[in-house]
């Protein structure tokens, strides 16, 4: 559809708007960012999992030509505040760490003091003159070793290394497994992966020293909260802050938090006065910005003995890493636990929790950082339909909640309504024969060849509601958004998200060219700068914008329409409730003649409001929270073919068939653009990335020959058939971003199990599936 077509926009597959600056490199992204005599920053990190600080010898760096500052951790601390991301949790430990190291370091690639140069070349030069001494002390790298009796103590306001511990409860457990015919337990330790935007962090400080103003342009989701918690932590007047994201490279939830280089970057600049710039380079990224789904989960299930559900008993531990940064690792557990019992019917369940700091970097909120829950509960409902003699659609068709059964209380206690899970799983069977593929698999078997089947289904809380985000203790916040008609007749809208990848630009612009009745390119959609945006403490994360940014943009742009349509009415001498607004021109329904271009009446309001109709607002401009309507839910199905190479190990993903419900389809190549690239991390993360530390603690992984990121050979077509499940809301649309990194890791190891079963081999319960682990568990080799 062409841009400059009136109405119709909603549901159409208009191109992105943002792919032409960010496709021809007119994109601003940090390292784009050169204001006037810009100095350059470098980080020097520690070499050491755990150590005392004893020494830092920088005189040789500061002496270097073209050095401009150096910094230590002692000196930094005297710019700034402890750091502390606590909240107040029950049962939650948040110990405060400084924006350098000051007297310990706790994991590889901590940043120990800062060099400011005239560029980069010198920054990294005298950085390497630095010379660090530390006393090294024992890593714990793992949760078990974390958590054993006698452990390195990494905090002293931490005992026992436990940041958290937590209980979910609902129903009569004991009951449920007493009554059980089965029991199976199930255990599945998940690996360390992490983000691996395009673009790392970064950002751009400027202090101005006329005025005492302090900007920040930054690579972040999260403006008004870097600049909320920035301002604290440096002592800066939060009036005198500003933080500004233009185009992003990318984030998956790495760029939600405040980091301490954000911190340590911006009190630099003003305590020098001038620009300082920190880009990110891929080692610092893959060693010091932090990863997650390092988590260890074991499972009970009670069933009868035809496969129905009784109850789930299951214990989770998160290696939450050294610093604990946003969102609080008790936010991850909570979800994860709440998240567990899935779509089906559960009448028992007890979930416990435990977080444990190590000497690894930062637990960050990597896209769906719950989806462990998805992982080890999809892959137990194989195991009960192996047990009880029924194939994996019976033993799912027979639990799963249907949508004219809701709303229902879930496993976990909260009410389930609108859950379209069950009807996902549905259209997926119709699209798969298995007999054709139990056939398929036989015959590739007598020639050698070994293939498998999996899938899987969920929801995610896209955005969720009130009642479940008041169980896990983080706010269901309303979304503001401020849009105003230009005195031209344009319309410009201002939105907290911070796109970086999502289509924010255009989904925006779609939703509200069709509520004012303009052109599509006649909507600009204004982001990314906290003087201009409405403050919130959440931009862009959690899947939520599908749902909250579009009903923040729709109440907008009806409360602007309806002053609109009281002005004309003076104008016209008509009824509001009889004129309509299209081509950007207000006429009375049946009477096209009787008319006023938009341009005209905005310009009226503008600079001749005393000759216009008086009575009436004439502000053409609204500020608006949308309250989200009780939220709603994203879900989806998922089947995965695969074939493994019995001799190399390698696993090949042949197939892959999703079947997605996020309600009412804004931009349908949007859509399967989120699903596909969250169905190709979620494979990838399983097959290919690992962010491994050895025994000592030092990264393993801190380039990409060692961290492996899926290309097109490891990726399939992803087929993709969309459900549009109507709901009462006023948007009708829910969040997709998050799915396909959720539920693609389950519907994979299913796969993996399904053929493994066929030729006796064992069953992996530690990820990634590397091609030493499959060959292990076939037995080709010892392990």
């Amino acid at each position: 559809m062409s841009s400059s077509v009136m109405g119709g926009f909603v549901g159409a597959r208009i191109k992105r708007r943002e792919d032409v600056r960010i496709l021809t490199g007119t994109g601003r992204y940090i390292d784009d960012v050169q204001e006037r005599g810009t100095l350059t920053c470098h980080f020097v990190r520690s070499t050491v999992a755990h150590a005392n600080l004893v020494g830092l010898d920088v005189a040789a760096a500061r002496e270097v030509e073209g050095v401009v500052a150096v910094i230590t951790g002692e000196e930094m601390a005297a710019l700034t505040n402890p750091i502390n991301l606590g909240a107040p949790i029950p049962n939650l430990l948040s110990p405060s760490y400084t924006a350098l190291a000051t007297g310990k370091v706790r994991y590889v690639g901590e940043p120990v003091a800062l060099v400011v140069a005239s560029d980069r070349y010198v920054a990294e030069d005298a950085a390497g003159l630095i010379e660090v001494e530390y006393e090294t002390l024992p890593p714990v790298v793992t949760s078990e070793q974390a958590l054993a009796e006698g452990a390195p103590q990494l905090f002293d306001d931490v005992p026992g290394n436990v940041i958290h511990t937590g209980e979910i409860a609902h129903g009569d457990i004991d009951a449920a497994f007493a009554e059980a015919d089965h029991v199976l337990t199930d255990r599945i330790d998940q690996h360390r992966w992490g983000c691996a935007p395009m673009e790392g962090r970064g950002g751009v400080a400027t202090f101005d020293r006329s005025t005492g103003m302090l900007t920040y342009e930054a690579s972040t989701q999260t403006t008004h909260l870097l600049r909320l918690l920035l301002s604290g932590f440096i002592n800066q007047p939060i009036n005198l802050m500003r933080v500004v994201t233009s185009d992003i490279g990318g984030s998956f939830g790495l760029k939600f938090s405040i980091y301490r280089e954000d911190v340590a970057l911006c009190a630099a600049a003003k305590h020098l006065g001038a620009s300082l710039k920190w880009v990110e380079d891929r080692n610092e990224n893959l060693t010091a910005a932090g990863a997650a789904r390092d988590e260890s989960v074991t499972i009970e299930a009670a069933v009868k003995a035809d496969g129905t559900l009784l109850g789930f008993r299951v214990g989770m531990v998160m290696n939450n890493g050294a610093y604990p940064i946003m969102p609080p690792a008790p936010v991850v557990t909570n979800i994860a636990g709440y998240m567990l019992p899935g779509p089906y019917r559960l009448p028992a369940y007890r979930f416990s929790s435990t977080v444990a700091c190590t000497n690894k970097a930062s637990y960050i909120s990597l896209r769906g950082p719950w989806a462990v829950e998805t992982l080890i509960r999809e892959r137990m409902m194989d195991m009960i339909a192996r047990e009880v003699g029924i194939s994996a659609v019976e033993v799912r068709t027979r639990n799963l909640v249907p949508v004219t059964e809701q709303p229902v209380t879930s496993g976990a206690g909260f009410v389930m309504e609108g859950v379209t899970a069950s009807e996902t799983f549905d259209r997926l069977v119709e699209m798969i024969d298995l007999d054709e593929i139990r056939a398929e698999q036989e015959q590739a078997r007598s020639e050698g060849r070994l293939l498998g089947f999996g899938m899987g289904t969920f929801y995610e809380p896209a955005p969720g509601t009130p009642e479940f985000w008041g169980l896990i203790g983080f706010p269901f916040s309303h979304e503001p958004v401020r849009l105003r008609i230009e005195p031209d007749g344009k319309v410009t809208a201002f939105t907290t998200q911070i796109p970086h990848g999502q289509g924010h630009e255009t989904t925006l612009a779609q939703v509200i060219a069709d509520e004012m009745g303009v052109a599509y390119d006649d909507v600009r959609i204004v982001f990314g700068d906290t003087d201009a945006t409405v403050f919130t403490m959440i931009g862009t994360g959690g899947s939520k914008a599908g749902m909250m940014a579009t009903g923040g943009a729709m109440v907008a742009a009806r409360e602007v329409r309806r002053r609109v349509l009281d002005i004309a009415a003076h104008m016209l001498e008509a009824n509001p409730d009889d004129l309509q607004i299209q081509d950007s021109t207000i006429s009375v329904k049946g009477a096209p003649a009787s008319k006023v271009a938009l341009a005209e009446l905005a310009m009226g309001c503008y600079m001749a409001p005393g000759m216009m109709p008086q009575g009436v607002d004439l502000d053409l401009e609204a500020t608006v929270k949308y309250d989200g309507e009780n939220g709603g839910w994203g879900q989806g199905s998922h089947a995965c073919w695969i074939e493994v190479d019995q001799e190399t190990g390698r696993i090949a993903v042949t197939r892959y068939l999703v079947v997605e419900d996020c309600g009412r389809i804004i931009n349908p190549s949007v859509v399967d653009g989120q699903v596909i690239g969250g169905v190709a991390m979620g494979l990838g993360g399983m097959l290919l990335e690992h962010s491994a530390y050895g025994d000592d603690g030092q990264y393993l992984a801190g380039t990409f020959m060692d961290y492996l990121m899926p290309s097109a050979p490891e990726v399939p077509e992803i087929e993709i058939v969309h459900l549009e499940y109507e709901t009462t809301t006023m948007v009708g649309s829910r969040g997709v971003g998050e799915g396909g990194t959720v539920l693609a890791p389950a519907a994979l190891l299913n796969a993996v199990d399904d053929a493994f079963a066929q030729v006796g081999g064992k069953r992996i319960t530690a990820t990634p599936l590397t091609p030493t682990k499959v060959l292990g568990a076939l037995g080709v080799i010892e392990g």
